[in-house]
C-alpha cells in the first residue's frame, strides 16, 4: 500500500535531483583536461613562433652581412681591383696572371699586387669569421678558382635563384651546433665584364651566389629565455584557470540547485496548498485517474468523500483569519490522522476536503469512515480562548456504481454534498436520483435564463382589500412562468433556483420593469389604478444602482412613485442596517411606499424598526394560517397589529383563506387583507376589470 504523499518541505526530494558530486567530478575533470590540452596547444603555437623569430633574426643578421659584402664589392669592383702590398698572407692571385700588370713595383721599392674584388671578400669572410662569428663564401656557376665550387645545398640554393627566388636559406646540423646557410644571388655587373666577360657571362646574368652564415647559439638562448617566460606563464594561466573552473563549477551547481529550488516551490504551489499541507484539486484528479486506469486492486471500491466544514465561514468571519487558518491546520491534521492508510486527504479551499479511499472493500466502508471523520471533527477546538464545535457535510461517491471518471465521481460527490447540506444530514451518498435531479436542476436554470430573454415570464396581480373587504387599496405582483415543455409554472418552482444562481437579481429587475409598463398602460386606458407591491430579493435590495434603477424605471413609463410599493424582508434589512435605511430614505425620496413583509419571521430590532421609514407591516401566512383556533398564533397576530397602530404603519395580513381568519384579523383591527378568500392571483385583463374609470366614482 502507498504511502501518503506529504508534502516534501525537509527538501529531500529536492537534493535527490540536485547535480550529485559525481556529476559534478565528471564536469570539472571534462573542463580541466579541455583547458589543459587547449593551453599545451597554445603553448605549442607560440613555442613554433618563438623558433620561426630565432630563425628570422639569423636571416636578418645574414641578409644585413651579405649586404655589406655587396656594398664593399660593388664599390672595389667599380674601381677595378685594390693594389696591396706582396706579403704572406697576400701573395699575388695565380688566377689574374693574365691580367696586366697584376704586379707593381714602386719608386720606393715596394711590390704590390692587384687584389680583385672576389680575392678581397674571401679576405673580409676570413676576418668576419675571426672576429664576429660570421662567415661566408662566393660560389660561382662556372668557378674560375675551384675553392668557389658549389656543395649540394649551394647548387639547390643557385637552382633556386635562378628560377627567380631572391634568397635560399637552410638551417643545418653541425658538431658546434645549428647554423644558418643563406645564399644571395651574384649578378653580373658592368663593372665586372672586363675580368669575367671571356668565361661568358652577359650582363645582369646569375653568376654565382654570396653565401653567409650565422651561427644560430647564441640566438637560441635568447629563444629558451622567451620559452621559459612562456611555459612558466603558461603555467600560471593553467592554475588560475583550474581555480576558475572550481569556482565555476561550483557556482553552476549552486544555480543548479537553486533552480531546481524554484521549480520545486513552484511544483509546491501549484500541487499543494500552503496552509495545510494537503495535495489540491488538480493532484486529486490526478491521483484517482491513476487508480481508476489501472492502479486499483481488484475488487476494491475507491470512494470520494467530500467534506464541507458548514461552520467555516462564520468563525473566519468572527475571529479573523489567522484563527481560521489555525482552524483549516487543525482539520487537516484531524483528516489525515482519520483517514490513516486507507486513503489520502485533499484540500480544494474555502473550507471543503476532499477523501480519496481507494482500498476498500464495501461502499458502506466510506460511509463508515465519514462518520469517524465527522465524529473527530467535532470534536472541541480551541482557537483564541475559544471552545469551537465543527459542524460539517459529507457527500460520497464510489466507483464504479457512481462513475469511472475523476471528473463523473467528483461531481456526484459534490451533488450528493449538496443533498446532505441541503437536508441538514450529516453525510448522503450518491443516487440517480439525486444525479437526475441535480441535472434537472442545472437544465432548468439554461432554461430560465432563456426564459428571461425570452420573455416566456409574466404577472399575477393578488388583489389587497381594506377592513371591510370591499374596496380594492392595492395588489401584489407575482411572478409566473409559462414554460413551452413544462406548461405553467408557479414561483416556488423557480425563485429558489433563481436565488442559489444569482438569476434572482435580473428576474426582479424584469418583474419591476414590467410592472411599472402595465401600471402605465392601465393609466394610459383611462383607470384608476391601486398601488402595486413587488417584492425585492436580498441581492437585489443591496446592489448600489437599486435607487437609480428605480428612478431611470419611473422616468421612463411615466408613473410616479406612489404607484409602486416594495417590499423587503426582516433579514434584509438586518444584514447592514445603516446602509438599508440608506437605501430605503432615497426610495422614499423618489415617492415609493415601503412594505415589511413577512413580520415576524426573523429578528427585527424594535429600536431599529421605529426609525425606518415604513408604510406597511405584512403579517405572515405562517402566523395566519392556524387562526383563529391557536392562541400562539392568535397573540402574536394581535402583538404585530398593536405594534403597527403604534407606530402609525398599516398592516396588512397575507394568506387569509376563510372567513373565520378575516373576521379575527379584522376584530384585531388589521387594515388590509390578502387572500383567497377574497381572489386568487389574476392575469393583468381579469384584475384591471375591477377598476374603475377616472371619469366614474369609485363604488
Amino acid at each position: 500500500m502507498p504511502t501518503p504523499p506529504a508534502p516534501d518541505k525537509s527538501q529531500d526530494a529536492l537534493l535527490l535531483r540536485r547535480p550529485t558530486a559525481k556529476v559534478r567530478r565528471l564536469l570539472f575533470w571534462g573542463l580541466s583536461i579541455g583547458w589543459t590540452l587547449l593551453l599545451i596547444w597554445g603553448l605549442g603555437w607560440n613555442l613554433s613562433q618563438v623558433r620561426e623569430d630565432v630563425l628570422e633574426l639569423a636571416r636578418a643578421q645574414a641578409r644585413t652581412f651579405a649586404d655589406q659584402i655587396l656594398i664593399y664589392r660593388h664599390w672595389s669592383a667599380g674601381h677595378g681591383g685594390v693594389y696591396v702590398e706582396v706579403s704572406s698572407k697576400t701573395p699575388p692571385n695565380p688566377y689574374l696572371e693574365e691580367v696586366f700588370e697584376r704586379d707593381v713595383l714602386t719608386p720606393s721599392g715596394r711590390l704590390l699586387t692587384l687584389v680583385n674584388p672576389a680575392y678581397m671578400m674571401r679576405e673580409i669572410f676570413a676576418l668576419e669569421q675571426e672576429m664576429l662569428g660570421l662567415s661566408g663564401r662566393i660560389t660561382a656557376l662556372r668557378p674560375v678558382n675551384p675553392d668557389n665550387a658549389p656543395d649540394s645545398w649551394e647548387r639547390q640554393a643557385l637552382a633556386d635563384l635562378s628560377a627567380g627566388a631572391t634568397e635560399s636559406y637552410m638551417v643545418e646540423s653541425r658538431a658546434g651546433g645549428e647554423v644558418l646557410r643563406l645564399m644571395r644571388p651574384l649578378l653580373m655587373d658592368a663593372e665586372c665584364l672586363s675580368c669575367h666577360a671571356q668565361h661568358g657571362y652577359a650582363l645582369g646574368e646569375l653568376r654565382g651566389g654570396l653565401s653567409t652564415l650565422v651561427d644560430l647559439q647564441s640566438l637560441w638562448a635568447v629563444g629558451r629565455a622567451h620559452r621559459f617566460g612562456m611555459a612558466g606563464g603558461a603555467g600560471l594561466l593553467w592554475l588560475v584557470g583550474l581555480g576558475g573552473l572550481t569556482v565555476g563549477c561550483r557556482h553552476w551547481a549552486r544555480q543548479e540547485y537553486q533552480r531546481l529550488q524554484a521549480e520545486e516551490s513552484l511544483r509546491y504551489l501549484v500541487q499543494y496548498d500552503n496552509l495545510t499541507g494537503l495535495a489540491n484539486q488538480s493532484q486529486f484528479l490526478a491521483k484517482l485517474d491513476l487508480f481508476l486506469d489501472r492502479d486499483r486492486p481488484q475488487q476494491a471500491t475507491v470512494a470520494v468523500v467530500l467534506v464541507d466544514l458548514a461552520s467555516f465561514r462564520k468563525i473566519n468571519n468572527a475571529l479573523g483569519r489567522v484563527q481560521g487558518d489555525h482552524l483549516l491546520q487543525t482539520v487537516a491534521q484531524r483528516l489525515r490522522v482519520a483517514v490513516g492508510e486507507q486513503g489520502w486527504p485533499f484540500y480544494f479551499g474555502n473550507g471543503v476536503f476532499a477523501l480519496l479511499l481507494p482500498f476498500l472493500k464495501q461502499p458502506p466502508e466510506a460511509g463508515a469512515l465519514a462518520r469517524y471523520t465527522l465524529e473527530e471533527l467535532a470534536r472541541p477546538c480551541l482557537l483564541d480562548q475559544c471552545e469551537l464545535h465543527l459542524a460539517a457535510h459529507c457527500g460520497i461517491a464510489v466507483a464504479p456504481d457512481d462513475g469511472n471518471t475523476a471528473v463523473e465521481l467528483l461531481q456526484h460527490a459534490e451533488i450528493a454534498l449538496q443533498e446532505a447540506k441541503g437536508s441538514g444530514d450529516a453525510l448522503c451518498y450518491f443516487s440517480r436520483a439525486l444525479g437526475v435531479a441535480a441535472w434537472e436542476g442545472v437544465q432548468l436554470e439554461t432554461e430560465l435564463r432563456r426564459a428571461l430573454e425570452n420573455g416566456e415570464l409574466y404577472l399575477h396581480y393578488q388583489p389587497q382589500y381594506d377592513m371591510d373587504g370591499q374596496s380594492l387599496i392595492g395588489s401584489e405582483a407575482l411572478a409566473r412562468w409559462r414554460h413551452p415543455i413544462r406548461g405553467e409554472l408557479a414561483p416556488e418552482s423557480f425563485i429558489p433556483l433563481a436565488e442559489s444562481t444569482g438569476l434572482i437579481v435580473p428576474l426582479g429587475a424584469k418583474v419591476l420593469h414590467m410592472v411599472c409598463r402595465q401600471i402605465a398602460q392601465w393609466r394610459a386606458a383611462g383607470l384608476v389604478v391601486p398601488p402595486v407591491a413587488v417584492n425585492l430579493a436580498a441581492e437585489q435590495f443591496r446592489r448600489p444602482e437599486l435607487v437609480a434603477e428605480v428612478q431611470a424605471l419611473l422616468l421612463e413609463t411615466g408613473i410616479s412613485g406612489s404607484s409602486l410599493v416594495l417590499e423587503v424582508t426582516e433579514s434584509v434589512l438586518m444584514h447592514d442596517i445603516a446602509q438599508a435605511m440608506h437605501t430605503m430614505q432615497a426610495l422614499k425620496e423618489l415617492g415609493v411606499r415601503l412594505a415589511l413583509d413577512d413580520f415576524g419571521t426573523g429578528y427585527s430590532s424594535l429600536s431599529y424598526l421605529k426609525n425606518l421609514p415604513l408604510d406597511c407591516l405584512k403579517i405572515d401566512r405562517s402566523f395566519v394560517n392556524d387562526l383563529p383556533g391557536d392562541s400562539d398564533s392568535a397573540a402574536i397576530v394581535a402583538a404585530i397589529v398593536g405594534l403597527g397602530r403604534s407606530l402609525g404603519l398599516a398592516t396588512l395580513a397575507e394568506g387569509v383563506n376563510s372567513s373565520e381568519q378575516y373576521a379575527f384579523l379584522r376584530e384585531l383591527g388589521c387594515r388590509g387583507f390578502q387572500g383567497f378568500y377574497f381572489s386568487r392571483p389574476l392575469v393583468a385583463e381579469d384584475f384591471a376589470a375591477g377598476f374603475h374609470r377616472r371619469d366614474q366614482p369609485a363604488s
